[in-house]
């Protein structure tokens, strides 16, 4: 099958059903290593790293350039620091990368008169959404990848529109090569970030290309449990006018409060948040009135294995992430089982877009000893 290469490195983009992940060249060396230190005691995750241990954690700087159909979005193109630790259980990540803007207001529905609609719906065959959105960042792992331990390659690209439809797409898709397999990691500022406690995606990419099984091609969600599901979705409901159209509008709101990005589903439950009742409650709001575009629930089972909490703080993002070593789901997650060996990895940053994003270098991490 015919697959047209990306430019650089590894990347991730989570949206309806597209990402945008590049390539890195062979290099002359190996990749370089993020070293995680050993430790006996958790930090705590909260975004403000206090802890000890991160003065004590080598960090490394990887710089992101965009590459692809789409290039890099707004500030895309930045600095990333990452730190590094583990205990006997779990690993832990210190993200910290520059960002001048805290982008967050994402796809809220706005009124306009009597008509709402929700900001900045690009469509994605136009590069997405990069006004009206969030900041998002992402890991890109190896699960198996004989290209990437051979020459640092990462490879999931576009698949020739002709064999995509062959395929039984009608859009540009993507997927792994055959055979090969990724851990796809994605902190979605809005949508994972406020939720109690906050969370990272946690997905996949493999090499399925078949429209009747898998919509989105390669990309994957990790399982959720199926008797709680959990995950966000739409702030929307269908109304029906006084003379019997029907039309969609927001769904909840918080009553007093305009500052609203997002609403969770503990805000639902408490009764913070309220259904709007019916067409003429939807319309009888002041004009430009801006309501939150999507409701935020806990991840479950294995989507719900990355805690992540974040600050924004002059201009600066800090991430921390926190992950069981061994989540016992080898089939969609890399497995940090093997302390000896080094676990391949990138980042991607999405600074306020949805797809036009700015990838790093492949590099390494690797365990240091108890």
């Amino acid at each position: 099958m015919r697959r047209r290469h990306a430019g650089v490195i590894v990347a991730a983009m989570l949206t309806v059903g597209l990402f945008l992940l590049g390539t890195v060249p062979s290099p002359a060396a190996a990749p370089q290593q993020l070293v995680a230190i050993p430790i006996d005691e958790a930090p705590l995750l909260n975004g403000l790293a206090m802890e000890p241990i991160w003065g004590r954690a080598p960090a490394v700087t990887m710089k992101t350039q965009g590459v692809g159909k789409w290039g890099a979005a707004n500030n895309s193109e930045t600095t990333v620091q990452l730190q590094a630790a583990y205990t006997r259980e779990n690993v832990y990540f210190l993200v910290r990368w520059k960002d001048p803007s805290h982008s967050i207001d994402r796809q809220r529905w706005v009124l306009d008169g009597t008509t709402w609609q929700q900001q900045d719906q690009t469509p994605l065959q136009r590069g997405g959404a990069n006004t009206y959105y969030e900041d998002k960042l992402a890991f890109l792992w190896v699960i198996k990848s004989r290209k990437v331990v051979e020459s640092g390659t990462f490879w999931p690209t576009y698949i020739d529109n002709d064999e995509a439809a062959k395929a039984g797409y009608a859009r540009p898709v993507k997927a792994a090569p055959t055979g090969e397999k990724f851990d796809l990691w994605h902190w979605k500022h809005v949508r994972t970030g406020y939720t109690k406690p906050s969370q990272m995606d946690d997905q996949f990419v493999d090499d399925t290309l078949d429209a009747r099984k898998a919509p989105e091609a390669g990309r994957k969600s990790d399982p959720q449990d199926p008797k709680k599901p959990g995950g966000y979705y739409n702030n929307v409901k269908e109304y029906t006018t006084s003379s019997g159209a029907k039309l969609r509008g927001p769904r909840f709101f918080v009553p007093g409060r305009v500052d609203v990005y997002i609403i969770t589903q503990e805000m639902i439950d408490r009764g913070e948040a309220r259904e709007i009742a019916d067409y003429a409650q939807l319309v009888s709001f002041p004009t430009g009135t801006r309501l939150p575009g999507v409701i935020g629930r806990m991840l479950t089972g294995s989507r719900g294995d990355l805690l992540a909490a974040h600050t924004w703080v002059n201009g600066t993002y800090t991430l921390e992430i926190g992950r069981k070593l061994d989540t016992g789901d080898p089939a969609n997650d890399v497995i940090f089982s093997a302390l000896t060996k080094p676990y391949y990895f990138g980042v991607a940053v999405f600074d306020n877009t949805q797809i036009a994003h700015a990838v790093s270098d492949a590099f390494a991490l690797v365990f240091q000893k108890w």
